[in-house]
C-alpha cells in the first residue's frame, strides 16, 4: 500500500510566557521549522481617575506554517505535539537519530 497527497496547514502554540517563547523559538530554529511569533498586548485601567494605575498583560500565539508529504509532516507534528503538552523545549532532547 503507498500513501500520497500533501497536508498543508498551520500549528498555533499560545502562551504567557516570554521564556516559553525564547525555548520554542529555538527549538523550531534548530530544527529548521518557519514560525511567527504575535504578540497581544491588554492593559486593564483600575482606575479611572489616575491611568497609570493598571494592570498590563501579553499573551504570544507562535504560528507554524506546515506543508509536505504525511510521511516526512506526521512525525513532526507528532513531535510538536508531545513537547508543546509536557514534553518541553529542550534543544538536548531534540537530537536526529545519526542513522547508524
Amino acid at each position: 500500500m503507498e500513501m500520497t497527497g500533501w497536508i498543508s496547514g498551520q500549528v498555533f502554540f499560545q502562551t504567557v510566557d516570554q521564556g516559553e517563547v525564547e525555548q520554542i523559538n529555538a527549538f523550531l530554529s534548530s530544527r529548521g521549522i518557519m514560525s511567527q511569533v504575535l504578540t497581544q498586548s491588554e492593559h486593564m485601567m483600575l482606575d479611572p481617575a489616575d491611568p497609570s494605575v493598571g494592570v498590563t498583560s501579553e499573551r504570544f500565539s507562535m504560528a507554524i506554517q506546515l506543508g509536505g508529504f504525511p510521511q516526512v509532516i506526521g512525525p513532526v507534528l507528532n513531535e510538536l505535539i508531545q513537547r508543546a503538552h509536557g514534553g518541553g523545549w529542550d534543544l538536548e532532547d531534540s537530537e536526529q537519530p545519526s542513522g547508524d
